[in-house]
């Protein structure tokens, strides 16, 4: 089974301090260690569930910032990395072939970066089953959202759907088929980049966030509750990476 079209595939945990962050989110999102052979080298995961959700690594660039990665399944790599620059976005690292498949580094009209991926393996590529510690949703904070959106669709295909904000504004939703892919909505602190940010799923968001805390990490929000989506709060780890933490609200 391949991993789905145009949904986030795959994550990454870039830090300056790998150890630091496999612990801090070990005790906040209650992720296990696990060292796995990646072609030559021994590569460090975050699981979640029993199975991989994240790698753990440091920076490949001078000056790249603690961050979480986010990896986007496509159909072809390089074809999509090119529709990327035709329609105002850049390439910073093309097509490149690694042990689990092919993937390239672009940036958005106003300069979200993300990972493009296709698996080397359609029959061993899963998608993870979620809960506890998994990436639970992934949605891009942006400068320039008309730019953005227009660039998404152009590029990818997603269609849009909008959605009121709590504290007004609108927050769009990307589709992929039948299903929804991401979000994207206005960057929420003046004169942050843009940036696709990442949900951690947590049985309890109000405990992690003490957690995170104590450990070292900063609350960069309230902890608020979103009516039929979840309780949430944004935090940023020890080392400067920014994620979301989420509770989401019982379905059904």
């Amino acid at each position: 089974m391949a991993y789905t079209n145009l949904h986030f595939c795959w994550h990454g945990m870039i830090s300056s301090d790998p150890d630091r962050a496999v612990a801090f989110y070990s005790e906040v999102a209650g992720h296990a260690k696990l060292e796995a052979p990646m072609g030559d080298e021994l590569a460090t995961m975050l699981v979640a569930g029993g199975q991989p959700i994240a790698h753990v690594g440091t920076p490949n660039m001078e000056g790249e910032p603690p961050h979480w990665s986010n990896y986007l399944r496509v159909e072809d790599v390089d074809a999509s990395a090119a529709a990327c620059v035709e329609h105002g976005g850049a390439v910073l690292v093309p097509g490149t072939d690694i042990p689990p498949g092919r993937f390239a580094v672009v940036s958005s009209p106003s300069g979200a970066v993300v990972c493009l991926f296709h698996e080397a393996d359609l029959d061993t590529a899963t998608n993870h089953p979620g809960g506890p510690g998994s990436v639970h949703w992934t949605e891009l904070h942006s400068t320039d959202v008309d730019a953005d959106l227009a660039w998404l669709q152009a590029v990818f295909g997603y269609e849009t759907g909008t959605m009121p904000m709590p504290n007004g504004g609108t927050y769009h939703l990307l589709k992929a088929g039948e299903t929804l892919a991401a979000g994207v909505m206005p960057a929420m602190h003046p004169g942050a980049p843009s940036m696709w940010l990442s949900w951690l799923e947590v049985a309890d968001v109000d405990g992690a966030a003490g957690r995170a805390s104590a450990s070292g990490g900063q609350l960069l929000s309230e902890v608020m509750d979103m009516p039929g989506v979840g309780r949430m709060v944004m935090i940023k780890d020890p080392v400067g990476a920014v994620v979301g933490l989420i509770q989401p609200a019982p379905q059904g």
